[in-house]
């Protein structure tokens, strides 16, 4: 017969006391291997995967994602010698799991009406994130929040894969749904992003239950494919996806990538879209495709930490033959080639746009072109990023929530 036990956290350094709770990969009723990763969790100098120390199931987590947790503490309750979870249940008697292992507490949260301790500068970017600073463990003096613990509290999940397709090797970067799943949502970001920049939003949705898969885009970040036109690009995303119905979130041309697939959509939410009328900010088009970045960067509306300007150079450079392909199919002389209004005429589900009012590189009087079943949002504010500028209001609308 198989046992269950207290399963403790372990001390991954010689000076950690205690530990944040990151990705969870197993769910209760899932097998494991021994050395198959049960989570991660976050010290504080690095990240490190938590194996399984022999074959076992997960009967239940005493934990959840972003929790600290004190070394030692029971964060998860597994089965070992591989009894049905079902005839589990119970709690092996106690003097089996004393034997098994030492008693450990379970972790309780203490609650606290206290305001973090935070730098003025790392309080504002959690604002503007959506980020809330009683989840952190600050590495500043007296133990104060810093930008640099934002930057790692926002760092993407590593659950990532590539998929082979007739059109190409497409990499997917993916975030679990917490408790009960909800469905699925597909996170299509704009020219020249990637999938990393849906990171606030894909936690978020991930917390409400949604589980949220975002691709890279043909010529952007680590996909590996030819596809330069927008049919093109449609089909090679079509081609790498499950055989689920997605929540679609599309952000500028990703929106308009969202706009061919219809047929793989329960609602759409569209962010920032082009596709909805003629005008396109053809300077920053130019800027992006001849590398100066920080030229660019300044029709967006939002600050760019300088490691990610730096990497976005280096994507720019790695891709600039495609991308150039890519903008000489969707524009021309300051001019949209494609629409997406009459399609969004046909749909028969949920269809949601978000425009920035005072938006540098599409217009939010597009909105005023859209056909009467889309439901408009204008957010106030200069910038060509909802998901970044308001991610709570942008979560809320997905899925019709």
């Amino acid at each position: 017969m198989g046992r269950v036990i207290e399963m403790p956290l372990p001390r991954l350094g010689e000076t950690m006391e205690e530990g944040r709770i990151g990705l969870i990969v197993k769910k209760p009723g899932q097998s494991f291997r021994r050395g198959e990763t049960l989570l991660e969790v976050e010290s504080d100098k690095t990240t490190v995967e938590v194996p399984a120390l022999q074959d076992g199931i997960l009967v239940e987590w005493l934990v959840e994602s972003d929790q600290m947790v004190p070394v030692e503490s029971a964060i998860a309750r597994i089965e070992i010698e591989g009894e049905a979870v079902a005839e589990a249940k119970a709690p092996a008697p106690a003097a089996a799991v004393r034997a098994a292992t030492p008693a450990v507490p379970r972790f309780v949260p203490q609650a606290s009406g206290s305001r973090p301790a935070a730098s003025t500068a790392a309080r504002a970017e959690a604002r503007r994130k959506g980020l809330d600073l009683a989840t952190l463990k600050g590495s500043g003096r007296n133990g104060r929040i810093t930008r640099a613990d934002l930057a790692a509290a926002l760092r993407p999940a590593r659950a990532t894969y590539h998929v082979e397709t007739p059109h190409g090797r497409i990499f997917f970067r993916e975030w679990p749904a917490q408790g009960q799943e909800k469905g699925a949502v597909l996170l299509l970001h704009g020219l020249f992003a990637d999938s990393q920049s849906f990171t606030t939003l894909g936690r978020k949705l991930g917390a409400r239950g949604y589980r949220c898969f975002a691709p890279d885009l043909p010529g952007h970040g680590e996909t590996v494919s030819p596809a330069s036109s927008l049919e093109d690009i449609a089909a090679t995303v079509t081609a790498a996806l499950p055989g689920l119905k997605f929540h679609i979130v599309g952000h500028s041309f990703g929106a308009l990538v969202a706009s061919r697939l219809l047929d793989h959509a329960l609602s759409l939410t569209l962010l920032a879209p082009a596709g909805c009328g003629e005008e396109i900010n053809g300077a920053f088009l130019a800027a992006m495709l001849g590398g100066h970045v920080d030229q660019a960067l300044g029709f967006l509306g939002e600050t760019v930490p300088a490691e990610a300007e730096a990497a976005l150079a280096d994507a720019l450079s790695v891709h600039g033959a495609q991308l150039r392909a890519i903008v000489s199919d969707v524009a021309e002389g300051g001019r949209q080639k494609h629409s997406m209004v009459a399609a969004l005429a046909r749909a028969t589900i949920p269809v949601e746009a978000v425009f920035m009012r005072d938006d540098a590189v599409i217009p939010a009087q597009h909105a005023l072109n859209l056909p009467f079943n889309v439901r408009s949002r204008i957010l106030p504010g200069a910038g060509h990023l909802p998901h970044w500028r308001a991610p709570d209001a942008i979560v809320a609308l997905v899925g019709g929530a």
